[in-house]
């Protein structure tokens, strides 16, 4: 199989992943202005904290999907070991909070088997991706620091 074909088996796998994900986006998006998502309800300071941080969440996912895509999709000079390696730590950091938190407390775990399943799929693909399209990333030579 060409490099190019497994680029291109990557692309879609990490596409997949990122198009499941949109389940959990959208749930956390949904957060925003629904009462139900109040920090104390009945209480006027800091209430609608919680509707900040979805909204950070949010932000965040769009900036991590986006960066993946510009690089699985962008010119073949984007792709390289440093960016491979860039591509695995906001991977990380993306689908980590996912079960980071499950050791320390049951409150900081999904809130449903079908949201669990959504995440390990969703975090499965793009990871797939990475490491099928990680030849085309390394046979690209990183540009030395221009001064």
């Amino acid at each position: 199989m060409s490099n190019l074909s497994k680029l291109n088996i990557a692309r879609g796998t990490l596409v997949l992943g990122l198009l499941i994900g949109m389940i959990s986006f959208m749930a956390t998006v949904g957060h925003i202005g629904n009462p139900d998502y109040l920090l104390i309800p009945g209480t006027d300071e800091l209430q609608t904290h919680a509707w900040y941080h979805a909204l950070r969440e949010a932000t965040g996912d769009v900036a991590s999907m986006s960066i993946l895509l510009l690089t699985f999709f962008g010119p073949k000079a984007w792709r390289s070991r440093t960016t491979w390696i860039i591509s695995l730590i906001i991977m990380i950091g993306y689908f980590a909070p996912f079960w980071i938190g499950a050791p320390f407390s049951s409150a900081l775990t999904a809130p449903s088997w079908a949201a669990e399943i959504v995440h390990v799929i969703m975090a499965a693909l793009p990871f797939t991706a990475l490491f099928l399209a990680r030849q085309d990333f390394l046979q690209s030579k990183d540009e030395p620091a221009q001064a």
